[in-house]
């Protein structure tokens, strides 16, 4: 009977570690981009962590919104407290027909004040690895190592057009720090951002 509830009490706690690690931090937290969406395809300015996904590799879809080419696009996301972060997902459509490619590379940065920023992780796909033709949603999975951040930096390139539907930042909850930083995401200075490419 001991056995028996020790092992029910593992595996409840077991299950909502998994759980809390599984949390989107991002979601409904404020954004900016270093260069704005293309008016053509807008953002409304909570797209990228409102948690709706494109239920279809389409361009119309309500749900993606669209930068064209230029230079690379930044995103900071303020999750507005101090977290362990263990992944970013990055999603994006790729419909060639139309012109839509997605970034062959794509960056993670983390900061807990705003101000110094550590580059964690980034993943290119080498021309090998994607498809010649075709539609789909693509994702890219960034590891932040367990890395404590308030600001979360994604850098991406834009050779054409790209469309985002979502941007989740993974960690656990239960590590939440208040945080004393005075910056305003909008304030952030893109130039001292750090990224590996």
């Amino acid at each position: 009977m001991k056995k028996g509830l020790l092992l029910l009490i593992v595996v409840l706690v077991f299950s909502s570690m998994v759980l809390a690690a599984d949390t989107n931090l991002a979601l409904g937290k404020e954004y900016v981009f270093n260069i704005e969406s293309d008016p053509t395809y807008p953002d409304n300015g909570s797209m990228l962590t409102d948690g709706v996904r494109a239920n279809a590799a389409y361009y119309r879809n309500a749900a993606y919104f669209g930068h064209l080419r230029q230079d690379y696009r930044i995103v900071v996301i303020d999750l507005e407290a101090v977290y362990k972060i263990d992944k970013v997902l990055c999603h994006f459509l790729n419909q060639q027909d139309v012109g839509i490619g997605r970034p062959e590379i794509v960056g993670l940065s983390l900061s807990e004040d705003g101000r110094r920023w550590r580059s964690v992780d980034y993943v290119e796909l080498w021309e090998d690895e994607k498809p010649k033709t075709g539609t789909y949603q693509q994702t890219f999975e960034l590891r932040g190592g367990g890395m404590k951040a308030r600001y979360v930096a994604v850098k991406f390139d834009t050779a054409v057009w790209v469309f985002i539907d979502e941007f989740e930042v993974f960690g656990d909850p239960s590590t939440k720090e208040e945080s004393t930083a005075k910056v305003d995401v909008y304030d952030i200075d893109f130039e001292e951002i750090d990224f590996e490419f």
